[in-house]
């Protein structure tokens, strides 16, 4: 039923062969995003509305960490590469992406990250 001014949002639940799917589709990816990154790391959760959404973790060479000019352009091939890998709108999610260089995941060691 069409009530205005309400905006219904549908709740996702990623099951278990989607999250199947989402790792092969990730580990295809990830070696096309090669040499800017080294490690492509991400988990499921809710975000602040309560969407289901994937958050990534990209760990990027230090090389490209230091490229500043070229950051912008590496970072929207991550997330353009990525979102259209596991095919985000289809299935519902919202992503979310964090960036990190190799030095400076080794020196914050957090293991839990994203």
């Amino acid at each position: 039923m069409f009530v205005p001014g309400v905006i219904a949002v549908r709740a996702v639940h990623i099951g278990l062969v989607q999250k199947k799917e989402i790792a092969a589709a990730v580990e295809r990816a990830a070696p096309t995003l090669a040499p800017d990154v080294v490690r492509v790391q991400y988990r499921f959760g809710e975000d602040w509305t309560g969407d289901s959404s994937i958050y990534f973790g990209i760990i990027l060479s230090d090389h490209a960490a230091s490229q500043e000019k070229r950051l912008g352009e590496i970072a929207q091939r991550v997330e353009t590469t990525l979102e259209d890998a596991i095919n985000v709108e289809e299935l519902g999610l919202q992503s979310y992406f964090n960036f990190r260089s190799q030095s400076e995941q080794a020196n914050l060691k957090d293991p839990n990250w994203p």
